[in-house]
């Protein structure tokens, strides 16, 4: 029986630790680890723009600056409003409420 000094973390209690394989621990070891579904569930799904990426990054940076230009006016952070009148999509900066 080896004693673990207190203190270490797992790391350093099982350094230098090999297990034998039997069948119980070497059955899956072939097996390549892959992300539980419950990981995969927790990423956000990416959701696909209908731009070209030179138009999405200018996108982008206008709203990054009219959402810096809202926390300095207004010293808070904003939300957007989307509409469309005709053929136009509008986009406007509605500020949050403060708590």
């Amino acid at each position: 029986m080896v004693k673990i000094k207190k203190g270490l973390s797992d790391a350093d209690m099982l350094k230098g630790f090999n297990e034998n394989l039997t069948f119980a621990n070497g059955k899956y070891a072939e097996e390549k680890i892959t992300q539980t579904k419950l990981k995969a569930a927790k990423a956000p799904a990416k959701k696909e723009l209908l731009l070209p990426p030179e138009a999405q990054e200018r996108l982008n940076r206008f709203l990054l600056e009219i959402s810096m230009e809202c926390l300095q006016k207004n010293h808070g952070s904003c939300t957007w409003k989307v509409s469309r009148e005709n053929d136009q999509i509008i986009i406007k900066p509605v500020a949050l409420a403060k708590k």
